[in-house]
């Protein structure tokens, strides 16, 4: 397989979210391997932009030799460039080019900084844009680069129209910043004048750090694996909306955007739905796990890191079956296939996201009297379960593991003696599936 090659020239972001961290990840994320030239070393957080320290043209220049004089680059993002020397350096060495450039016109941070000084726009403008292969203004990127402000969605091709006059062959004017209230349009006007619009539901957050980077830098990636660029252009949009919805606020001030998000949900799901197999393996050759099973059957969860609902744990779509001798293991493992089960770990997880593994089995007081010796044991009582929780299908489950936490933080086992119509029933939890056969195994030789 042939490795495709983008390169990033742009500034270090301290705070990881912006600029060259973001460009690497994102080009990690969607298999590029990513090459870099540092621009500008910035000292900045999800709040403000306190410092930046250009770095010396000579240097930009050499970076930028460096890399495509020994490796086949597909394609170069530019990004920050700061001032007039870093411009010029970066423009000399890439009109020699004939590699495709996204260009991102970085003139602020996220949190409103200057990232290219003022006086040099003009500068900007003259000398990058006619080598961008495609250039992605925000809103308010394209009101500065075409000098028209934007009021409506033809204001924006207006602006796309006099920004391609300016020498870029393909311009897309991302919409988020628009005061459209219920939708964000991204905009794409290709070198023959056709006109591609892509419209996804608002996401209610004012500003987000790191998004744009995110965007350009997909749309470098895709260009780089050969993608045309209005395909490039639908990827890439669909990977950051993705993205977008996996916000998290890691610093006092804006949230930030995940590029690699695609990579952490794959490889947790991979990893949990393996230890989970192989655990109900362990379980299913446990001599004696045969009578802990209830007259429901057993079902064994695992949740992903930071999981918040049912679909994101693991578990059995069908149950460990109690037989005549030994138990079988009837169906798969997935995630969402578990209802009450789920909901245990889930409600535990609030309480201690550490704990993210459960199974079911069945209650008699003689085992509770035992296990109180080698765990910590809570009880709640479903005749305390209040009105509206008691019918409403699935909340009974969170509400009483709530409870027996409140009460006792930290316990191992929880447990209920039954209601009407309801089995009683012990739920056994652990950090992983690992630990809670070993608990089973543990459980065996008391009962």
């Amino acid at each position: 397989m042939e490795m495709r090659i983008a390169l990033s020239i742009a500034g270090s972001d301290s705070g990881g979210g912006a600029g060259i961290q973001a460009d690497i990840k994102t080009f990690a994320a969607l298999g590029v391997y990513p090459c870099t030239v540092i621009t500008a070393i910035t000292a900045q957080n999800t709040s403000n932009v306190t410092h930046i320290l250009p770095v010396h043209p000579d240097s930009v220049r050499k970076q930028i030799e460096s890399v495509i004089s020994d490796m086949p680059v597909h394609a170069i993002k530019v990004g920050m460039v700061y001032n007039k020397e870093i411009l010029s350096a970066v423009s000399k060495l890439l009109k020699k080019s004939n590699i495709p450039v996204i260009l991102d016109p970085i003139l602020a941070a996220g949190t409103g900084k200057s990232l290219l000084i003022k006086k040099y726009l003009e500068k900007f403008k003259s000398e990058l844009i006619p080598l961008a292969y495609v250039i992605t203004p925000n809103v308010h990127e394209a009101e500065e680069l075409s000098g028209v402000p934007i009021k409506s969605e033809s204001d924006i091709i207006r602006c796309a129209e006099l920004i391609k006059g300016l020498g870029a062959k393909n311009v897309i004017v991302k919409g988020g910043h628009t005061k459209a209230k219920n939708h964000v349009v991204d905009t794409l006007i290709d070198n023959e004048g056709k006109i591609n619009k892509i419209s996804n539901p608002r996401i209610n957050i004012n500003q987000t750090h790191g998004s744009g980077c995110n965007f350009s830098a997909a749309i470098a990636a895709f260009v780089a694996r050969n993608y045309t660029l209005h395909r490039s252009f639908i990827m890439a949009n669909e990977y950051v909306q993705e993205s977008m919805s996996k916000l998290i606020y890691l610093g006092k001030g804006i949230p930030i955007n995940l590029p690699l998000f695609s990579l952490y949900d794959d490889a947790s799901k991979f990893r949990t739905v393996l230890a989970l197999e192989s655990s109900v393996e362990q379980l299913s050759e446990v001599v004696g796990f045969r009578d802990l099973i209830p007259e429901t059957q057993t079902n064994f969860v695992y949740a992903l890191p930071f999981a918040s609902n049912r679909d994101e744990v693991a578990a059995l779509d069908g149950r460990i079956v109690r037989l005549s001798k030994g138990v079988k293991v009837s169906g798969m493992v997935k995630f969402g296939s578990s209802k009450h089960v789920a909901s245990a770990v889930i409600e535990y997880m609030k309480y201690d996201p550490l704990i993210r593994s459960a199974i079911n089995i069945r209650f008699s007081k003689k085992l509770i009297d035992r296990l109180r010796s080698l765990y910590t044991v809570a009880e709640y009582r479903r005749s305390e379960e209040p009105f509206i929780i008691k019918h409403v299908e699935g909340k009974t489950v969170s509400w009483g593991v709530s409870k027996a936490l409140s009460e006792n933080p930290g316990a191992e086992i929880i447990y209920h003696k039954g209601d009407f119509g309801k089995e009683a029933m012990i739920l056994i939890f652990g950090p992983n599936p690992s630990d809670v056969v070993n608990k089973i195994k543990q459980i065996v030789k008391v009962y």
